[in-house]
């Protein structure tokens, strides 16, 4: 969850991953057929997920990617992985036409061509690894603080596109905060707290509660270019440590007018298109709109 949030790309899914289902020992996780980069560069989720999740190390460099995951082994469009000397175990499905081995051979071999050293092979936890382990400990005893939250959130991710309003979810980890970012457009309501219910579900949802808000709802027909609502949740038992941040920002595409158009060259799904990013049809009709007029 945090390695494949942190970038700033675009998805049909959120952190593009299209689903996930789970099974007996694992979770099959299941990726997008394609990333969208900020510059505008389209390539296969897999390689971006590779590039992002296997661990390598440059000497005297902090170890990139997740500290101790290994891959054991490679079936069809789907990649075993599991972390140390733990029963943890997880499984990537690849997007139909996925082959892992080809992948791996040439993430292999461009990091050995820029001077640094794979280490998804290893049986052990690497040297590498265990000095990072030691140097940068208060990292470490934040991602195991937060661990409990990115799992219980994999295993919710259709929350985000079924329930949320955003067609642009995003996430990074500050500190003991795990930040998401959420984007509706001015065109459609915000409905945040549709979402946090269906987040906090007594049967189904994460044992969370809200600590704090910033709701700015009462501003929006004064907001010339949009707001943002910002919840913090914490575990209901007060000892569990870390919090989510989660920033409802509505308002005009922060990232461009042709939100839409990548969207719809992920392929993502037109009725969820139609739902977070409708599209304007007094525009289509060469009507203008006023930016200030509220809606």
């Amino acid at each position: 969850m945090k390695e494949l949030g942190r970038g700033g790309e675009w998805w049909a899914h959120p952190l593009g991953i299209a689903g996930v289902r789970l099974m007996p020992g694992h979770s099959v996780v299941g990726l997008d057929c394609h990333s969208w980069s900020g510059h505008g560069r389209q390539f296969p989720m897999a390689d971006y997920a590779l590039a992002h999740l296997l661990p390598s190390a440059e000497p005297g460099v902090q170890v990139g990617g997740v500290m101790r995951l290994r891959v054991i082994g490679v079936r069809d469009m789907d990649l075993h992985l599991n972390l140390v000397r733990t029963d943890s175990r997880l499984v990537l499905r690849g997007a139909p036409g996925t082959r892992w081995r080809p992948l791996l051979a040439r993430q292999r071999r461009d990091l050995e061509e820029g001077g640094l050293v794979p280490l998804w092979d290893e049986a052990e936890a690497s040297p590498y690894e265990l000095a990072d382990e030691r140097e940068y400990t208060s990292l470490v005893r934040t991602d195991r603080d937060l661990a409990w939250l990115g799992s219980g959130l994999l295993r919710r991710i259709a929350v985000f596109q079924n329930f949320s309003t955003a067609y642009s979810t995003r996430s990074w980890i500050a500190g003991n905060e795990w930040i998401f970012e959420l984007d509706t457009h001015r065109d459609v309501s915000l409905a945040h707290d549709a979402f946090l219910n269906r987040l906090m579900d007594d049967v189904w949802g994460l044992p969370l509660r809200v600590m704090r808000r910033y709701c700015s709802c009462g501003l929006r027909a004064t907001a010339l270019r949009g707001h943002q609502c910002t919840f913090y949740l914490e575990h209901q038992h007060p000892d569990v440590p870390g919090v989510m941040q989660i920033r409802f920002r509505w308002g005009d595409p922060v990232h461009g007018d042709d939100v839409r158009q990548r969207l719809e060259d992920l392929n993502a799904d037109r009725g969820w298109l139609d739902r977070v990013l409708p599209r304007r049809t007094d525009r289509a009709r060469g009507l203008a709109v006023r930016e200030d007029e509220s809606r």
